[in-house]
C-alpha cells in the first residue's frame, strides 16, 4: 500500500470515528436546547417545585434524587409526564425536553 491511499486509510477511519462517536456522545440529537429549556420551565418547573420540600424542583434531578440511570429511561420519564399533565407534547417536544435535561443534568451518552 503508497502513502498516499495509506494516509487516505487514516483520514477515513478517523472520520467514520468521529462520526460514530458523536451519534453516542448525544442521545436526543435532534433536540433544540432552548426550546427544550422553555417547555421544562412552562410544563415541568411547577410540578417539580411543589415536589421538593425547600420548592427547588430542580433538585429532583440531582444524583440523591434521581431516578434514571440512562437517557431512556429519561426519555419514557418524560413521557410519562407529558402525558399525566395533558401537555400534549409531540415526539419533537418530548426529544428538546430531553436534550434540556440531558444536557443540564444527565450527561448520559446513549
Amino acid at each position: 500500500m503508497g502513502m498516499a491511499r495509506w494516509w487516505a486509510f487514516v483520514v477515513v477511519l478517523f472520520v467514520t470515528g468521529l462520526m460514530a462517536s458523536g451519534v453516542q456522545a448525544n442521545p436526543f440529537p435532534k433536540g433544540h436546547l432552548p426550546t427544550g429549556k422553555a417547555l421544562h420551565d412552562k410544563s415541568c418547573a411547577a410540578c417539580h417545585n411543589s415536589m421538593m420540600p425547600n420548592g427547588k424542583g430542580a433538585e429532583i434531578y440531582s444524583e440523591d434524587f434521581r431516578k434514571m440511570q440512562t437517557a431512556s429511561q429519561v426519555k419514557t420519564m418524560i413521557e410519562v409526564c407529558a402525558s399525566r399533565s395533558r401537555a400534549g407534547w409531540f415526539e419533537e417536544e418530548i426529544e428538546h425536553a430531553g436534550r434540556y435535561l440531558n444536557d443540564s443534568y444527565y450527561k448520559y451518552k446513549n
